[in-house]
């Protein structure tokens, strides 16, 4: 019998060990630093990265841009074809 679906691929979002297998150490260490909690905390974790200079302001605007995308639908991102401007192919660059 399978397991039901939850709507995540295998592994995606799980913690890297079950809380049972993680030794005292690293359960210390989540409590010494957690990580955030919300959102927001991520941003400001991201922003203090950047600060400490672990990574370039590109990577934070992009992976702030990833967590922006998360919360928007199909039809949020996307434009409907007939407001698309196309332009054909084969035609000339003049």
């Amino acid at each position: 019998m399978s397991e039901p679906h939850s709507g995540r691929p295998p592994g995606r979002g799980a913690a890297k060990h079950p809380p049972e297998a993680r030794g005292l150490l690293e359960r210390m260490l989540e409590f010494l630093h957690p990580g955030p909690d919300s959102k927001s905390e991520l941003m400001e974790t991201l922003a203090d990265a950047e600060q400490r200079e672990l990574i370039e302001p590109e990577s934070r605007q992009m992976l702030e841009g990833v967590l922006r995308m998360a919360e928007l639908s199909a039809g949020d991102a996307m434009v409907a074809a007939p407001r698309m401007d196309l332009l054909d192919i084969d035609a000339p660059y003049d």
